[in-house]
């Protein structure tokens, strides 16, 4: 009888080991669907900013269209502050991967656009001179993620740290 009771007992905590496994397995693959979904929002949020906020959507319009948007008088105009702004938008795009929070396969969905900001010569222009300016204050440049991307992916000139006299020089740095 009493080894009957110890059969028992130990298949109980058998089959009771096995149903928290399949239990765990089941909580841990639910868990993992609601992170995808939650990332899935949090790319979807980006997009929807980056495609439909009105005053980004006029700035890459102007960055598209425009090829000589950065002139002297770009400085404290209602340009350059809806040109920040999209440069920050897409700065903390480039911040999220960099620091491998959304996947090469996420940051692939806004990568065009960046791209497509990053070759415009006003872009280059406007972004040495910031990181000219900064540099002579002991700062980062307000775009620093930006201005890395396009350096390590060779949109912009390998010498476009050092070289203080690649574009015009249009801040007093």
């Amino acid at each position: 009888m009493k080894y009957c009771n110890f059969i028992l007992d130990n298949w109980l905590t058998l089959v009771s080991l096995l149903l928290a496994l399949i239990g765990s397995g089941f909580a841990l693959f639910q868990w993992k669907k609601a992170v995808q979904v939650r990332r899935a929002e949090f790319v979807h949020q980006i997009i929807e900013r980056l495609r439909f906020n009105d005053e980004l959507v006029k700035a890459m319009y102007n960055i598209d269209y425009e090829q000589n948007w950065y002139y002297s008088g770009f400085h404290n105009s209602e340009l350059e502050a809806s040109i920040d702004k999209l440069f920050s938008y897409l700065d903390y795009i480039c911040y999220l991967r960099s620091n491998n929070i959304i996947s090469k396969k996420e940051f692939a969905i806004f990568q065009y656009k960046i791209n497509r900001v990053c070759v415009s010569i006003s872009t280059k222009e406007y972004l040495w001179n910031l990181y000219h300016f900064s540099k002579k204050n002991n700062a980062d440049c307000s775009f620093q993620f930006l201005l890395n991307y396009g350096i390590q992916y060779e949109i912009f000139p390998k010498d476009f740290r050092d070289n203080e006299t690649l574009y015009n020089k249009t801040l007093n740095w």
